[in-house]
């Protein structure tokens, strides 16, 4: 976490989509007071620390990664500025399943702390100090009903540069986060469901499908019901479907496949079983992949066709609230999700990392749907029928796209 830029949503979206996981670096020895942070070399650290002049510093961190897979937090860091005067942070704060009115904070330790409507504020007043100061702030947010979400906290520690000065050495001021039970927002569940259902879909699904499970089900359960009858629903119209359907309405693409007037491949059925998962209430979301490494182009001799490095497939991940986590199936491939060799089930992401490392692959399990029998069996990946396609689809040249609302 650093305080030197906004941490706004838009911001780390845009800095998501124009910079790769892992940026190459060339460290040149800068003086102390004259180095400027940049995207290639962040952290003021790094500005001399005896490397060769030609070292490579590849820059990484996690924010790819939970940006794409969130937690559904209740309370999260949407921003962090710091203040104008002194040495101090504002840290704005996002709500999901929740309407945030205000916040209730209290502080223990050096620091001044206190709120403003969605924000906490914390100003370390003695600037100059030889001993590290530390402080903690408790927090909770509060409805306008008052109700209250659960406690939160924050433990900061703030060293001055005097400290570093009375060794000898030339370094900055800083603040660090040393615990908190707060994560940063960089993105939230319900930012990656894009078709937000209406009230005629939600009145659809219940009718459709609604029988099909009980209330209070987890989403996990909820989505195997309703997958396994989608999947004996489709099994006789698949193929290759028809112009007309591209473009349609979810659940106008179900009803023309009912009454036998198209077929359907991954694309149609991972679109009607994501748009009824989430008319019952059901977060779940799209991933398309597909490595187009040369495109087509009509009409000049030699390049009329396209290189794909990785052939093309669309497969739904839902995100269960029970467990915190996104969870992938395959519907296509008849598939309800894979568990690593502990008994977990794998996001697609996950699914791709393991896929790739054979001693890993090894102790994947399939839970396998059989639209004839109706009966759900386990199988090993080694083992299964459909090894080939997924070690194709997740393959390591592959790329995926992520679909997510706003900027």
């Amino acid at each position: 976490m650093t305080s030197s830029t906004p941490l706004t949503r838009r911001t780390l979206v845009k800095l998501l989509a124009a910079s790769p996981l892992a940026v190459p670096a060339i460290v040149r020895a800068q003086p102390a007071g004259a180095f400027q942070p940049t995207a290639t070399l962040p952290d003021v650290s790094l500005q001399d620390i005896g490397l060769p002049e030609d070292t490579s510093i590849v820059v990484a961190d996690n924010r790819n990664y939970w940006a794409l897979y969130p937690r559904d937090e209740i309370l999260s860091i949407r921003q962090v500025d710091r203040l104008d005067e002194g040495v101090g942070l504002r840290f704005a704060m996002a709500a999901s399943g929740f309407v945030l009115d205000h916040l209730e904070v209290s502080g223990e330790g050096e620091a001044e702390t206190w709120s403003e409507e969605d924000s906490f504020l914390v100003r370390f007043p003695q600037t100059v100090s030889l001993t590290a100061q530390h402080h903690r702030i408790t927090l909770r947010g509060v409805a306008a009903n008052g109700e209250r979400t659960p406690e939160y906290f924050l433990n900061l520690q703030y060293n001055s540069n005097a400290q570093d000065a009375a060794a000898g050495r030339t370094a900055f001021s800083r603040i660090t986060v040393r615990d908190s039970n707060l994560q940063l927002a960089y993105s939230q569940a319900d930012d990656w469901i894009i078709n937000a259902p209406s009230e005629s879909d939600q009145a659809y699904a219940q009718k459709r499908w609604g029988h099909l499970f009980t209330p209070g089900e987890s989403n996990l359960e909820v989505t195997r019901a309703v997958t396994r009858q989608l999947i004996t629903d489709f099994e006789p119209r698949r193929g290759t479907p028809s112009d007309v359907m591209n473009g349609l309405h979810p659940f106008r693409q179900f009803e023309r496949l009912l009454a036998d007037e198209d077929r359907c491949w991954c694309a149609n059925i991972c679109e009607i079983i994501s748009h009824a998962l989430n008319s019952l209430g059901v977060p779940c979301r799209l991933i398309r992949m597909r490595n187009t490494f040369y495109n087509a182009a009509p009409g000049i001799g030699g390049r009329d066709f396209e290189l794909l490095l990785a052939g093309g497939h669309t497969v739904p991940e839902i995100y269960d609230r029970d467990s915190g986590q996104w969870i992938f199936f395959d519907p296509s491939l008849r598939r309800l999700g894979v568990r690593d060799a502990a008994g977990h089930f794998l996001n697609f992401f996950e699914l791709h990392l393991q896929v790739n490392q054979p001693h890993r692959a090894a102790g994947l399990r399939l839970d396998a749907f059989d639209p004839a029998t109706g009966k759900v069996t386990v199988e090993s990946f080694d083992e299964s029928e459909v090894k080939p396609n997924l070690s194709h689809y997740a393959k390591r040249e592959q790329r995926f796209y992520y679909f997510k609302r706003g900027a």
